[in-house]
């Protein structure tokens, strides 16, 4: 039992690597099972299609993701140190090694995608923007964050500039994704 759950994990990871990295139209059970040195059928047996797959991915981020929320360690945070929080995620695990947020990997195919994915990314985008909503909402409540317009609005600016930031990092280098990352910063705090 413990042998299938880590082989799932490693499974997992490979391909949510490589979801980063290629997208999801990018890769085949083929990578991984060449990645890992087994054939093909020992992935289809942790996860029997590549949606299944897909769906294990996206929904282990967003469990990850409101693990990281709900932690008190964040919820009692000041909006301005949250909002460093949610762009490290970004900056630490994402820009520096070349890879794309998940999220934004899975918007950029999303009209070739299984439904179920389609789904699961709705979910995940939607989630992530209510958090931005909510920390950008408590922040200009508190006099933290000052910007025009309606929180969710910005929200989805601030989202979007991560993702596309993140994009041009592959053609332009980090620099222009840290200059993004500070720009947002700069238009919000008061």
């Amino acid at each position: 039992m413990a042998r299938s759950t880590n082989t799932q994990r490693v499974i997992l990871d490979l391909a949510e690597s490589l979801l980063q990295e290629r997208g999801y139209n990018g890769f085949s059970y083929a990578h991984i099972a060449s990645e890992l040195g087994v054939k093909n059928a020992a992935v289809h047996y942790h996860f029997s299609t590549k949606d299944a797959l897909g769906c294990a991915i996206i929904q282990r981020y967003r469990d990850r993701f409101n693990l990281w929320i709900n932690n008190a360690r964040i919820k009692d945070l000041a909006p301005a140190q949250k909002l460093d929080w949610f762009l490290a995620i970004y900056t630490n695990m994402r820009a520096d090694k070349g890879k794309i947020c998940l999220a934004g990997s899975l918007e950029t195919e999303f009209t070739s995608l299984p439904e179920a994915l389609r789904e699961q990314t709705r979910a995940l985008t939607r989630e992530l923007l209510t958090w931005l909503h909510d920390t950008l909402s408590e922040g200009r409540d508190s006099g933290a964050f000052r910007f025009n317009g309606e929180p969710a609005d910005k929200a989805a600016l601030i989202l979007s500039s991560l993702q596309g930031a993140l994009q041009m990092a592959r053609a332009m280098g980090t620099r222009k994704f840290h200059a993004v990352v500070e720009q947002n910063k700069q238009d919000l705090l008061a």
